[in-house]
């Protein structure tokens, strides 16, 4: 036997123990994971407040520490300090924005905003998911937690997204944004593939 072999049947055994000591309600409660993706806002649209907020730091500091005016008609130090803060804030706080996404046999879970509440979509309330190719600011006026007439949006950047339709009538669809729309497509075909149009 090779110790391929040997490796393969361990593993069985030791699996083979694990869920010997589970009861019958724990396999219908188990929940396997098919995807797990977490996204980031492009780091290149922060350059700016990024740039802007170290500008009015050191503008601030050049004229409090240094003593120094900056400019013909300089802005009040208290000015300077406030946009700095403000700017330099919204920096930090887009730069910790993130989508998370999993997809499970019981569910869609997602969440956007460093610290936003997980929100679940149960498998049973959809009526179809599909990948699909969408327009960020066509459909949307960008990206982020937006809405349209028919659809809410939950996008970082890129342009493939889950489509999300409900069962219920009147409930707007919701689309997730995904930066690996191959291995999604290989979920959805694999494991939803009943809830496809």
């Amino acid at each position: 036997m090779s110790s391929e072999q040997k490796t393969y049947i361990y593993i069985n055994q030791q699996h083979f123990t694990n869920l010997a000591s589970l009861k019958f309600d724990d396999f219908l409660n188990m929940e396997t994971v098919y995807f797990d993706e977490t996204q980031y806002f492009p780091w290149g649209i922060l350059i700016i407040p990024a740039l802007v907020a170290i500008l009015f730091g050191t503008m601030f500091l050049v004229q409090v520490v240094f003593k120094i005016k900056v400019g013909n008609r300089p802005a009040p130090s208290a000015l300077l300090l406030l946009i700095f803060i403000l700017v330099g804030s919204f920096t930090v706080f887009m730069f910790s924005e993130k989508l998370k996404l999993k997809i499970t046999n019981k569910a869609v879970y997602f969440s956007l905003g460093a610290f936003a509440a997980t929100q679940s979509i149960k498998t049973g309330e959809i009526a179809s998911i599909n990948l699909r190719k969408y327009n960020g600011m066509d459909e949307f006026s960008g990206w982020g937690n937006k809405s349209n007439n028919k659809e809410e949006s939950y996008t970082t950047s890129g342009e493939d997204g889950i489509e999300i339709k409900f069962k219920k009538k009147n409930q707007k669809s919701i689309l997730i944004g995904t930066h690996e729309p191959q291995k999604v497509q290989a979920v959805l075909s694999a494991y939803f593939s009943a809830f496809s149009n």
